[in-house]
């Protein structure tokens, strides 16, 4: 018996499918270990409130979105040997930047440079051991990655800052051709589908340099 998929995309989902990974891998050729013990792992993404009031705004206040920021808050058990905890151990330790990925049930995802400045653990005599952990992100986190089919690939859109044009473009440590890629928008990036269609199935992650200075991020999942 074959029973019907909901036709109907724009479902609810719950926490548990939402998970975070670290890159123990390179910057060409990351390897995604998952945090192990994971209860919670929550995005928030934040922009300064900038106050323009003034005697002329009618007696309300006014405010503009100023520097952006994002962070990401870990909580879990705390499991003995396991590769995606001791990756967080260390980079706390050594005080190095993390390659970190919070992957959705779709198996899209958004990822992005990080510090663990948090680290903490709590081991009461009648309770489990747990883990805290904060990351907060270097720069920018990528929007929800494109899952798009080789065989029929299409254009992906990045979106930044409105203000800036793209200048170059990287995937991984490699240059991507500037005739792959459309820069002529302010405040986004069309990646070619003719271009797209050359990858190797798997996941892209783009490095876009910025005209007003930064980066931003773009991720494309390729299928068969």
């Amino acid at each position: 018996m074959n029973l019907p998929d909901n036709p109907n995309t724009s479902t609810a989902t719950v926490g548990k499918d939402y998970l975070l990974y670290v890159n123990i891998g390179t910057v060409a050729a990351p390897t995604w270990q998952v945090a192990g013990g994971q209860k919670g792992a929550s995005l928030a993404m934040k922009a300064d409130d900038i106050d323009v009031s003034n005697k002329a705004s009618g007696g309300w206040s006014a405010k503009l979105a100023g520097l952006k920021s994002w962070s990401i808050d870990l909580d879990g058990l705390l499991l003995l040997n396991d590769a995606g905890i001791e990756a967080l151990r260390q980079a706390f330790l050594q005080g190095k930047q993390l390659n970190v990925k919070l992957r959705y049930p779709d198996n899209t995802c958004q990822i992005g440079w990080a510090s663990i400045t948090d680290f903490s653990s709590e081991t009461p005599h009648d309770g489990e051991a747990s883990l805290k952990g904060t990351l907060n992100g270097l720069g920018p986190i990528s929007g929800i990655s494109k899952i798009i089919s080789k065989a029929a690939a299409a254009d992906v859109v990045a979106f930044f800052e409105g203000a800036a044009y793209a200048t170059a473009v990287k995937m991984g440590a490699t240059v991507v051709d500037a005739a792959s890629y459309d820069k002529a928008v302010a405040g986004q990036l069309t990646l070619e589908s003719t271009y797209l269609g050359t990858l190797e199935v798997g996941e892209h992650i783009f490095y876009i340099d910025l005209s007003i200075g930064g980066q931003a991020l773009a991720v494309v999942n390729l299928t068969a």
